[in-house]
């Protein structure tokens, strides 16, 4: 079951478990310590969709909505649930949530076997890869800054509208100038 949380929710006790997933996902560098990441539970903006069943956390998706665009930030699951349908039920209900709005993620380049696996269930969801530089600025003091790719829904984004895009995670994502550069 897909369950769309906000402020008020039981989110402390869910965020541990959120947490967790996030730690055996992602790359150190691609997100924030325990205490920052639980502090963007505050924000209006932020938003967290899981998937339960039987009252235990398999899947999750963190997303920002912007006026301009919704972001995804995060998307994992478990590593017993990978591959049971989680990740795509998770996106599509974003996808549905955003209508005609411009969903837009950030991915690894795909250069090995697990980051084009990666992009290629991105792309069978309707996101294009965009080849333009991006980085992903330092998300604490103990991280670096990383190289990846833009996916936005159903089509490429020009190379301007990719800047702006940037402009805005650079700004309310990561909290550095709009035009930070490497």
């Amino acid at each position: 079951m897909t369950k769309f949380y906000t402020e008020g929710d039981n989110l402390d006790q869910l965020f541990d478990a959120v947490y967790e997933i996030m730690k055996e996902s992602f790359p150190r560098d691609e997100f924030r310590s325990y205490e920052g990441q639980k502090a963007l539970l505050e924000r209006s903006d932020y938003h967290l969709k899981t998937y339960e069943q039987e009252g235990k956390l398999l899947g999750f998706c963190a997303y920002y909505v912007f006026d301009e665009f919704l972001y995804i930030e995060h998307l994992a699951c478990t590593p017993l649930s990978r591959g049971l349908g989680i990740g795509t039920k998770l996106v599509q209900d974003i996808l549905s949530e955003a209508g005609n709005h411009p969903v837009i993620l950030e991915v690894e380049p795909p250069v090995d076997k697990v980051t084009k696996r990666r992009v290629g269930f991105y792309e069978r969801l309707g996101f294009v890869l965009n080849l333009y530089p991006h980085y992903q600025p330092p998300l604490n003091l103990t991280t670096d800054m990383v190289e990846l790719k833009i996916m936005s829904s159903f089509k490429a984004l020009k190379e301007e509208e990719q800047k702006a895009y940037r402009r805005i995670l650079n700004q309310r994502v990561y909290g550095v100038d709009a035009e930070f550069r490497i």
